[in-house]
């Protein structure tokens, strides 16, 4: 008798064990595809590029940079670049020379290489100078202008004289022969110029506000104001030219004072009394002391 074979599997498994395969090697394959993916090249090459745009870029500057630095040595040192002139403009107290000292500019010096920061400071540091600009001038000229302090006042200190400014601030002393037309400030030390206490700054501020209650023209040169006499103890006092007596103004007040002053000069004159006037003393509020001399002066 003839054994029956076996049944073989059916074949509808088979499908099933070829799509699982397939999906296996489906994500098998996309596994392997993405790493494949670069999706940062464009990055890379746009940072290689800048990275070496920056390398050359740095290149060019430090050879530019040294060709320049190479430029200026040799032109700071070159001859053709010697200073063969300076100009001095500015100047009514100070000479020329003055000014060159201090800027210690000469036929040495090479124009590019001058340190004109460096000569303006130098020549601030003049005691008439107020203000100075140093430029140069293509191909061998510098120009140094200076502003120069105004003298308003001289002080006599000590058998000295002195320029002061309109802040009674000293200026330089006088060497001149000829004393220019300018009222004159008594009564200080060279102390009180130099290093004034607070005693001193107080009468020096109520001098300059009796300077500042006086009509313009009195104290411009050849005006009517010939001495301001400052004490400790009375204040400001004030001589005027063509009149004799001294004006006792003291520390405070000083525009209704002057204004008083006006009616007691009127009232002198008209008794015939001015010329034997030594002092007119204002500082009191409430009456004015009138000190007469003997004879007429």
């Amino acid at each position: 008798m003839f054994k029956r074979r076996a049944k073989k599997p059916a074949l509808a498994a088979k499908p099933r064990r070829t799509q699982a395969c397939k999906a296996s090697l489906d994500g098998q394959r996309v596994a392997k595809r993405r790493p494949r993916v670069k999706r940062d090249k464009p990055l890379n090459t746009a940072a290689r590029s800048l990275a070496r745009t920056l390398a050359w870029g740095l290149c060019v500057t430090l050879l530019v940079s040294a060709a320049l630095l190479t430029g200026w040595g040799l032109l700071s040192t070159s001859r053709a670049l010697t200073v063969h002139r300076a100009e001095v403009t500015g100047t009514d107290h100070l000479s020329r020379l003055d000014v060159l000292r201090a800027a210690e500019v000469g036929a040495h010096s090479n124009l590019l290489a001058l340190p004109v920061g460096d000569i303006a400071q130098r020549v601030r540091s003049l005691p008439w100078v107020s203000e100075a600009s140093v430029r140069r001038q293509l191909p061998g000229t510098v120009i140094i202008e200076v502003s120069e302090r105004h003298p308003a006042l001289l002080a006599l200190v000590e058998g000295r004289i002195y320029y002061l400014d309109r802040e009674l601030r000293p200026i330089s002393m006088h060497t001149k022969r000829v004393l220019p037309d300018l009222p004159v400030v008594t009564g200080l030390s060279r102390a009180d110029l130099a290093e004034p206490d607070e005693e001193t700054l107080g009468l020096l501020a109520a001098a300059r506000a009796a300077l500042a209650a006086l009509p313009p023209g009195q104290q411009k040169p050849g005006g009517g104001l010939a001495e301001i006499h400052l004490d400790r103890v009375w204040g400001v006092s004030l001589v005027f030219n063509g009149l004799a007596p001294v004006v006792r103004l003291g520390f405070k007040d000083f525009p209704r004072r002057l204004t008083r002053l006006a009616s007691v000069r009127a009232d002198l004159a008209r008794r015939g009394e001015l010329g034997r006037a030594r002092l007119i003393d204002l500082e009191s509020h409430n009456r004015v002391v009138v000190r007469l001399g003997r004879e007429k002066a």
